[in-house]
């Protein structure tokens, strides 16, 4: 899996982990311990891609459904509790932005999160609707099949959305609460054909001097593309005789409209030196990548060689007018 995927299933565990709801009740002495009944549930899978065309029909059947489970277009949800429930399965708008990759479930749907809106759920009477309604008792299971009608004009990139599982609270008669629960997966469509991965890279550099301290790398990239993909950087200093001293790389998931940093911070450098420095990064089709001499000199080395050069310059001025002193006394 690599490793925009890994970045995108931790973004959804952290933002979809179900709510769990657990109950106590503080007894008298010696009367019989009860407890309030647990009221849990879960969704798999956690992820599904989905490739898409213009005026696709995607449902039950569909080759182009996704394998992660064997029914195919369909969510498996799942009582882990021990009290039977009622469920409703739906769907919402999924989006990440800003640099910090923030998830939102906002009901304003963008342009890349329209495939909420052509989501539909099989019922009992062999319907599509906006959500699905069951029962679970515990340990049940239950396969909710979904639909996702494309439009003809289906924008271009990647889409995104939410489905959820969220059992429906009841309040017994007034003699116990549960704490409804929710869990969720997420889904990204992705268009044929139109799919634009592009970026840029703005605001690169390093330092090519230090007089001591940490050296500095840093790049501003933005995705202009309408999919989303990783950007990719790589900081190596080397000494001028190629003996590797430092390295650093990795990447950033880089979702569409959005901007990031790249930052790289080399501590623990050597006192003195010149080194050979290279510094790249890519993102889909910009590219930048510089090899440059690095120079670190303390200020006192400085103040030392300046002192050392005087002090030749002065010997040198000595020299010569003694020379010219020897050739005026031979001359007379």
């Amino acid at each position: 899996m690599s490793n925009i995927w890994k970045s995108f299933v931790l973004a959804t565990l952290a933002a979809l982990v179900g709510v769990i709801g657990f109950g106590g009740v503080v007894h008298a002495e010696g009367e019989e311990v009860t407890s309030t009944p647990r009221t849990e549930i879960s969704i798999s899978p956690t992820m599904s891609v989905v490739t898409m065309l213009g005026g696709d029909d995607i449902k039950q059947g569909s080759e182009k459904c996704p394998k992660d489970l064997e029914a195919g277009c369909a969510v498996e949800v799942k009582n882990t509790g021990d009290t039977q429930y009622r469920f409703r399965v739906h769907v919402t708008p999924y989006s990440v932005s800003g640099e910090n990759n923030e998830v939102s479930f906002d009901k304003t749907n963008s342009s890349y999160s329209q495939i909420a809106r052509w989501i539909s759920f099989l019922d009992d009477n062999g319907n599509y609707v906006d959500e699905y309604i069951g029962v679970l008792g515990p340990g049940e299971a239950r396969t909710v099949y979904y639909r996702i009608e494309v439009p003809d004009d289906v924008p271009g990139g990647a889409q995104y959305a939410a489905i959820w599982a969220q059992t429906i609270s009841d309040n017994n008669g007034g003699t116990s609460v549960q704490t409804a629960g929710e869990a969720g997966m997420t889904i990204r469509g992705r268009s044929i054909g139109n799919t634009k991965r592009t970026g840029e890279i703005t605001d690169y550099g390093f330092q090519r001097f230090s007089l001591g301290g940490n050296l500095e790398a840093h790049a501003t990239v933005k995705n202009t593309g309408n999919t989303d993909y990783e950007i990719h950087y790589e900081y190596i200093a080397r000494t001028v005789f190629g003996k590797e001293l430092h390295s650093e790389s990795g990447s950033i998931a880089a979702w569409p409209e959005s901007e990031y940093h790249v930052d790289i911070n080399w501590e623990d450098t050597p006192l003195l030196g010149i080194f050979n420095i290279e510094f790249a990064v890519s993102a889909a089709d910009a590219t930048r990548s510089e090899k440059q001499i690095v120079v670190i000199m303390p200020i006192f080395v400085i103040i030392l060689l300046i002192s050392l050069l005087t002090v030749i310059i002065i010997w040198i001025i000595i020299i010569i007018r003694k020379r010219k002193e020897r050739k005026a006394r031979t001359l007379v």
